[in-house]
């Protein structure tokens, strides 16, 4: 006797003959011949190795490999897959050797089994981390453990965390660096984890609570996402709701209850709607299997909670519920023949029943990228009730079910792949590369799961290259993300992006192209036609507009490799700007060795290029620098002008400082003595001063709260003297300001313009951004009057838009 005319009755214990005539059932329904034969040699040694092992195991080998295939067969996924699952039991039992497996069921078998071993061994060194952190402890306290158990818990937690983080971390991108070798890895690993949750949620299970609790928030946030991500709605759905029933049991029960005392009058509903829909089919004659369901717990719980504000608490969530005034969660599903006829059915729907505004979505013309096809309307149904319909085809209808392992069982790879087949495989390539990047730039283990659930999982918009290909990227993506999506290449040389998009007129329509800044935040649907120039580099400034991790590990990588250089020649030009607005010198390249050499003590850096280069980081601000270096030119003019030390070497050639010949002050009630403007503060005529008498150049004036005058209060107190203003003829003083303004395109220009109408002379002018990206700080360097003059700018500046702050740049750190 044989079961299905496989394998002979001595070979399959009583118990299993159930599981496996259902298994060959599965198969039966998409497998040909061939690849049952295949399968039939993979199930055979299974029987061979798995009868019969022994060890602490919650489930027998042979019982829990026939679980997990009948999984993978429900997946519809083919022969390399199934028989992976069959044998994978006896080789993580050490009773089948990977040699073995690649010499009677093949190489691509062998491949999918040792990746998945490799990640189980991750798995189980997850698990046992806390035991392994908690004995440890103990060991540690042995003797006095009673009197420092709340100590050691509370020590022992974020150890036993922390090392279970890294185990995650670990074992995600080995999951992904095999994912991109061979999906059906992947597929192997979702099958198993289906399996444990099933078991989780069954009344009888007697496993670690805490164990529970982990592995349903891995699946929320890792395993159902990536089944959705991978279009296999029904895993992503299933798992979805055994992960809530384990988190939130409360509140599971809750809704369950909900479903099935309203589960009459929505049944009796649908069967109404069902009804007029295959009436209204069989009038066109089209060929349409029609159903209709109410939405998975998971997702009804998540539509309840939209509507109540999101409220998390089970009493207050209840009190804030009115199911009568939830709309759309019954989904209604159409299949039909061909994709024509997806449209017929459309467009009777809408004749049938008022379309809502804004909720009609063409996945056939445009797929996702995992594959998925379909067409989406949401009308007004039966008693105006707001209803969700989908049309698909039969072969649309498969691929929504069941994924990325369509692509298999079509044979839908290679140079035939079609263009959604090629998508994903890209993607899980991509996948893979952007893993292997925050390895590269040391990403924490904690950032790299977090960017993982944010930046892949979560919700997507789909946008176009001109070219009508479609990439997807997380909601807020900018230019900068797509870039980087297209081609690396592509986004370090992005300078820029045009939108295109379609505008309705009386004409008729009409495309409209416009040009948006880095940080724009695209829309779904929008063409997106990057810009790109010879000249343009990734920036710090970069990552503040790069919104997914991918983009963010690339850009790091490039600064990684380029920071210094473009550090110093942002450094070099920005200090160059101000030498010459302060007239100190005519600019860095003007500057001796000794000056070099005297600032790279002053800042403890060993080079003059790690100045520049900390200036270009921001770490040191320009206007430190030229401080530092009239303080230089000063003491050596002192100490030339006292001992007449005509070999004293000249340290900044072409110095000079604001002389004040015609600005006459009176100093100590004299007037007429030779005075000079400080440059560390650039006093004006009305500000409150007072003088350092200076060994040959008389007295310099500074403001009297300039951080100078109160480093001379404690060295050389004596020479600090009272000085006032008399007369103001000088034409023009310089005066340094500071504006902080939002960040927005235009803004220099807007302040440059107010500067210009009243008159004043502009030096200089530059910019950087905030950390936080939405704020800027300007600088400039001005050529004014006095003070009052100074002051009727700031009026003006402070009314342009986006202007928070105007002050006068006094030196002091900000």
């Amino acid at each position: 006797m044989t079961i299905n005319g496989f394998v002979n009755e001595h070979s399959v214990p009583q118990e299993f003959s159930e599981a496996v005539t259902y298994l060959l059932a599965c198969l039966r329904q998409y497998m040909t011949a061939s690849e049952i034969e295949r399968v039939r040699g993979a199930l055979q040694l299974a029987l061979d190795t798995c009868i019969g092992i022994s060890g602490p195991r919650p489930i027998p080998p042979l019982e829990h490999a026939l679980a997990v295939t009948t999984i993978l067969a429900q997946m519809h996924i083919d022969a390399v897959g199934v028989s992976a699952g069959l044998v994978f039991e006896a080789v993580d039992a050490d009773q089948l050797s990977l040699l073995r497996i690649e010499q009677e069921l093949g190489s691509a078998t062998a491949r999918v089994v040792g990746s998945m071993a490799r990640l189980n061994i991750l798995e189980r060194q997850k698990q046992n981390v806390a035991d392994g952190v908690a004995s440890g402890q103990i060991a540690q306290v042995s003797g006095v453990r009673k009197a420092h158990d709340d100590r050691e818990e509370s020590s022992t937690k974020p150890r036993i965390r922390e090392a279970m983080r890294k185990q995650q971390a670990e074992t995600v991108r080995k999951m992904f660096i095999a994912m991109a070798d061979d999906p059906r890895v992947v597929l192997l690993k979702l099958a198993y984890r289906l399996h444990a949750m099933r078991n989780m949620c069954q009344s009888s299970y007697q496993g670690d609570p805490q164990e529970m609790l982990t592995m349903a928030l891995e699946t929320r946030e890792i395993y159902a996402p990536l089944a959705g991500r991978l279009g296999m709605s029904r895993v992503e759905s299933e798992l979805e709701d055994r992960a809530f029933q384990i988190l939130e049991p409360d509140k599971f029960a809750w809704v369950q209850d909900i479903v099935e005392l309203e589960s009459k009058q929505w049944r009796s509903y649908v069967e109404r709607v069902c009804g007029i829909l295959r009436t209204e089919m069989d009038a066109l004659g089209v060929k349409a299997e029609i159903s209709g369901r109410v939405k998975h717990l998971y997702s009804f719980y998540k539509k309840i909670q939209r509507n109540a504000d999101n409220v998390q608490d089970l009493d207050k969530l209840k009190d804030a519920t009115d199911i009568s005034q939830i709309h759309d969660l019954i989904a209604f599903r159409i299949l039909v023949d061909s994709t024509p006829d997806c449209y017929i059915v459309l467009g009777h729907v809408h004749s049938l029943w008022k379309p809502k505004e804004g909720r009609i979505k063409d996945f056939v013309a445009n797929p996702k990228p995992n594959g998925y096809s379909a067409l989406h309307t949401t009308v007004f149904c039966l008693d105006d009730q707001l209803v969700e319909v989908q049309i698909r085809t039969f072969a649309m209808h498969e691929m929504a079910e069941y994924g990325v392992a369509m692509h298999w069982h079509y044979k839908d790879v290679g140079d035939h792949a079609s263009a959604s087949a090629r998508e994903l495989l890209t993607w899980l390539r991509q996948l893979a590369e952007w893993q292997r990047d925050l390895h590269s730039v040391n990403t924490s283990d904690t950032d790299f799961v977090e960017a993982i659930k944010d930046d892949i999982f979560q919700e997507q918009i789909f946008v176009f290259t001109p070219k009508g290909e479609v990439k997807d990227l997380p909601v807020g993506s900018t230019p900068l993300d797509f870039a980087y999506r297209v081609h690396t290449k592509i986004g370090d040389k992005c300078a820029g992006a045009r939108i295109i998009t379609q505008v309705g007129g009386d004409d008729g329509e009409r495309l409209v192209t416009r040009m948006v800044p880095l940080d724009y935040e695209l829309k779904s649907g929008e063409i997106v036609d990057i810009v790109t120039s010879r000249t343009a580099h990734p920036t710090r400034d970069w990552l503040i507009f790069a919104r997914t991790a991918a983009a963010k590990s690339k850009i790091r990588r490039y600064i990684k490799t380029n920071e210094r250089h473009i550090n110093i020649q942002i450094g070099q030009e920005r200090l160059d700007r101000e030498l010459k607005a302060a007239s100190i010198a005519r600019g860095v390249e003007a500057m001796t060795e000794d000056a070099e050499n005297w600032l790279c003590e002053e800042f403890h850096l060993d080079d003059f290029e790690d100045i520049l280069s900390a200036i270009g980081a921001d770490d040191i601000r320009p206007r430190a620098v030229v401080v530092k270096l009239t303080e230089l030119w000063r003491e050596h003019r002192e100490l030339k002008e006292s001992k007449e030390n005509a070999d004293l070497p000249v340290v900044l050639p072409n110095t000079s400082v604001k002389s004040t010949t015609a600005a006459r002050l009176q100093v100590a009630g004299v007037s007429g003595l030779l005075t000079k403007l400080a440059n560390c503060c650039c006093p004006l005529p009305g500000d409150e001063v007072i003088g350092f008498v200076s060994r040959g150049k008389g007295v310099i004036v500074h403001r009297a709260d300039c951080q100078n005058i109160a480093r001379f209060r404690e060295q050389d107190r004596e020479r600090i003297i009272a000085v006032n203003w008399v007369s103001m003829s000088q034409p023009r003083y310089l005066a340094p300001i500071l504006i902080t303004a939002r960040n927005r395109v235009g803004l220099i220009r807007d302040v440059a313009a107010v500067i210009t109408d009243i008159g004043i002379n502009l030096m200089s002018i530059n910019s950087h951004s905030h950390k936080n990206r939405e704020q800027v700080l300007v600088t400039a360097t001005l050529e004014v009057d006095n003070l009052e003059q100074l002051h009727r700018l700031f009026v003006r500046l402070e009314k342009v838009k986006d202007v928070l702050r105007v002050e006068r740049d006094l030196g002091k750190p900000k």
